[in-house]
């Protein structure tokens, strides 16, 4: 009867160590799918806010040109007067002054 027991008792504790390493295989598995997804999160985040900034800067220099427009008594018209008037001038390609 000892021997049967001692044997019961080996393929148990086998069994729960096979049991516990599987446990500790996919509680690593889980842990770095977890790690993985939160850096996405985190990236998608980061960009979010980024692109956020980018908006709010871009209304403020916008704003900051408005007003400086204003303050030189420029007109929407002549800014895009000007605007036009530099795109359509032709650009000498060779760097020789004549």
């Amino acid at each position: 009867m000892t021997i049967f027991s001692k044997k019961n008792l080996a393929l148990v504790s086998l069994s729960m160590a096979l049991v516990a390493l599987a446990g500790c295989d996919a509680a690593e598995q889980s842990a770095q799918k977890f790690a993985e997804e939160a850096k996405k999160e985190a990236q998608a985040l980061i960009n979010d806010s980024v692109g956020e900034v980018v908006d709010e800067v871009n209304r403020q220099v916008d704003t900051l040109q408005e007003s400086t427009n204003r303050a030189l008594g420029k007109s929407e018209e002549d800014e895009q007067a000007e605007s036009q008037e530099s795109e359509s001038k032709p650009t000498d390609e060779s760097g020789v002054e004549t």
